[in-house]
């Protein structure tokens, strides 16, 4: 769980600028190595606005498809979800990760708010877990 706290670390603050700029973002994912290195890994496939749920999907393929290159891994993506503390609908940035060691893969939920003058804030995160997608043998 280290590695996938340390891919959050690194790629929250992109994230983060993402969401003041536009107000939201594309699915984007980050992976670290069998040599501890952390990287952005992407996808490309023509389409200039690509569905979320499909860059998603293709994140996890692209993963599957190089297991043995990589140690933990994290696809974030920007949803809508209910909040189970408040169980009203909120915005969220949500993260699949996964990483060699664990038994179960996470999906973790920030939500956040953004004000009119680009303020953006998060509230308290969850987390659920899930069977692994990507470090299957």
């Amino acid at each position: 769980m280290d590695e996938i706290q340390r891919l959050l670390d690194t790629t929250f603050p992109f994230i983060n600028s993402l969401l003041v700029k536009y107000g939201e973002f594309f699915p984007l994912a980050s992976a670290i190595d069998s040599n501890g290195q952390i990287s952005q890994v992407g996808t490309y496939d023509g389409v200039d606005n690509p569905l979320s749920d499909k860059l998603v999907n293709d994140f996890k393929d692209i993963f599957r498809a190089k297991k043995d290159k990589f140690n933990s891994i994290a696809i974030f993506y920007d949803v809508k979800v209910v909040n189970p503390k408040t169980g009203l609908k909120t915005d969220a940035v949500a993260v699949f990760g996964e990483n060699k060691i664990d038994r179960t893969s996470y999906i973790f939920y920030f939500p956040y708010s953004l004000t009119t003058d680009k303020k953006l804030s998060y509230l308290d995160s969850w987390m659920n877990t899930n069977h692994k997608e990507i470090f299957i043998d």
